[in-house]
């Protein structure tokens, strides 16, 4: 078993009414603390200007606490359009005191059903987050919102076997060259119900495959609701699984926001 960290850099706050009621900072600190999480990034969605402020309340909700863990003040991008970039800049990022950023693709840009365009499309975009020096971190890559497959009556992306290993390749030698991290996630992915077994295993060898490639990697439960922030133990399984150690997990290159109790006692 390889000594990772046990961190978890995804999660998510009721402020922008993406989590529901259950995630409080405090209580999300709390249930954290239970699982052992030693280090945390809240890292709610940055989609829109008019969003900037919502954030100052989270980061006035994480000063107030004392926690024993590490907790990091983060944001997490989506692309404004296709091709487009992100909201975050480097002064707003100072301005509002965001400590790193994660980023990724939240649909499928399309209104006709294309399989190979789907996936040229994300590819497409997780090189462009590789490239944008205001991201930290690619988000779970491959995951879909499963409500726009059903809206538009689509078949369900149920198989990596869609993703050619030459665009898994890119991507990697992408990832190390910028040092952008990949996140391996819980609820996106490897603990979503919407995935079967086989399509977990599946994306395993995708993501060792990234590892051959020599990337970096975060873990994060992607927790919309307090009852997910326990699904980044299977994050953590995955990252042992695929023989990881500590120099190969990124965290954020700055002191915490927060320190905790037991940082400041070592």
């Amino acid at each position: 078993m390889t000594d990772i960290p046990r961190s978890d850099l995804h999660v998510h706050t009721k402020y922008l009414k993406c989590a529901n009621e259950t995630m409080e900072v405090s209580d999300i600190i709390r249930e954290c603390e239970r699982i052992g999480v030693t280090s945390l990034g809240i890292t709610d969605h940055l989609n829109y200007v008019e969003s900037l402020d919502l954030h100052l309340a989270i980061r006035k909700d994480i000063e107030a606490l004392e926690p024993n863990l590490d907790i990091y003040f983060g944001a997490e991008l989506n692309f404004t359009g296709m091709d487009e970039g992100f909201v975050l800049t480097p002064e707003n990022k100072e301005q509002y005191g965001f400590q790193f950023a994660i980023a990724g693709i939240h649909g499928t840009y399309l209104e006709e059903y294309d399989l190979k365009q789907i996936v040229d499309i994300q590819h497409r975009h997780h090189l462009k987050v590789c490239n944008d020096p205001i991201v930290d971190v690619l988000v779970h890559p491959y995951w879909f919102p499963r409500r726009e497959f059903s809206k538009k009556d689509w078949p369900w992306f149920d198989s990596m076997q869609a993703v050619p290993e030459s665009y898994t390749r890119e991507l990697g030698q992408a990832a190390k060259e910028t040092g952008t991290a990949i996140e391996i996630n819980a609820f996106a992915n490897l603990a979503s119900e919407h995935y079967s077994d086989r399509y977990k295993k599946e994306y395993m060898d995708y993501l060792s495959i990234l590892a051959e490639e020599g990337v970096c990697f975060t873990t994060g439960s992607d927790a919309h609701n307090i009852g997910h922030l326990a699904g980044i133990e299977v994050v953590w399984k995955a990252a042992e699984q695929l023989g990881l150690s500590a120099d190969r997990m990124w965290q954020p290159p700055c002191e915490p926001l927060i320190k905790g109790k037991r940082s400041r006692a070592e």
